[in-house]
């Protein structure tokens, strides 16, 4: 299955949804994503080859979304090891109780490896950072399974253009009636386009639009988590994509895109008006021939010449 990606590296359309299940898969496969890690950067290089080239006999993929394809499976392997400390560590097991009782999808020595970490100091250490970052989410999005490259390339399609910060956020936190998943989602969004009413005044240039929209969506919701860049999911970083970048590709390529329409509209203007004036021309030309036919009498050959030719040519 041949699966297309946008400028970004990430996959969308429909095959970039069976990738993604695909890839959680492969995540809970002990032999290609190993447990017993405690960090996927601590895993051989030798085992995200192999990786690559697992998902590769199934997908069609540009070398762009390699990158993409590591970073999801980073994602999804680190989900399935919480679901399995959710469901198999209880308050009050020690660490004993709960490596004695194995999961059937799991390799004994790596279950042992993995509940041995989430006792150890550092295991809890970051465990108890995690929580916390958990709590601190308290708006959800509205997007479902969908990610947001595939949202993105959706507005795409539908507008023409790219979703702007702040409408982007709209999009992803209210429900298909237009309510809101939450009130601080609604504050955000009023406060965000009363700021960007106010600041952009006269000027509504789309670069000066998108650069107040983005400047003021990075005051209300705060700076940017370390490599990561909001709204735009798995696999993107801020050297791809810096806040400036984003209105500034955005700019140009609406400004490139303005540019072609024009030179389309003054293509076909030149078109129209080539054919209007080869039409006047050949109207030209008839006229002119009907009236040579008029005035100027048909030649009728000479009949002695025609007689001397024709001796001419007897032997």
């Amino acid at each position: 299955m041949v699966v297309e990606c946008n400028e970004l590296g990430q996959p969308i359309k429909r095959a970039g949804s069976l990738l993604s299940s695909f890839l959680g898969s492969v995540a809970r496969r002990g032999q290609l994503c190993p447990l017993n890690y405690h960090k996927w950067n601590d895993m051989l290089p030798s085992y995200k080859v192999e990786l690559l080239k697992f998902v590769q006999k199934k997908f069609v993929l540009p070398p762009e979304s390699h990158d993409w394809v590591l970073k999801s499976l980073n994602r999804k392997w680190k989900e399935y090891k919480s679901k399995l400390k959710a469901d198999w560590k209880r308050e009050g097991m020690t660490e004993e109780e709960v490596a004695r009782v194995c999961p059937p999808d799991v390799y004994h020595h790596q279950w042992r490896e993995l509940v041995h970490y989430w006792f150890s100091e550092r295991g809890q250490t970051y465990s108890d950072i995690g929580r916390a970052a958990r709590a601190s989410q308290t708006i959800p999005h509205t997007s479902g399974s969908k990610s947001y490259a595939r949202l993105r390339a959706e507005f795409m399609e539908d507008h023409g253009r790219k979703p702007g910060e702040v409408e982007f956020y709209k999009m992803t936190h209210t429900h298909r009636d237009g309510s809101f998943v939450r009130e601080e989602s609604r504050d955000i969004v009023d406060r965000a386009t009363s700021l960007i009413s106010e600041r952009i005044g006269e000027s509504s240039s789309i670069g000066n639009t998108r650069g107040v929209e983005a400047q003021v969506f990075t005051e209300l919701m705060g700076s940017e988590r370390y490599g990561r860049v909001r709204g735009y999911g798995v696999g993107v970083i801020p050297t791809q994509l810096s806040t400036v970048g984003r209105y500034t590709q955005d700019v140009r390529q609406s400004s490139n895109t303005a540019e072609v329409n024009d030179l389309k509209a003054e293509i076909k203007e030149l078109k129209q008006s080539h054919q209007i004036e080869m039409q006047s021309l050949r109207a030209q030309i008839n006229q002119i021939t009907s009236l040579l036919h008029q005035f100027v009498p048909p030649q009728v050959p000479d009949s002695s010449s025609a007689r001397r030719d024709g001796d001419a040519s007897d032997p």
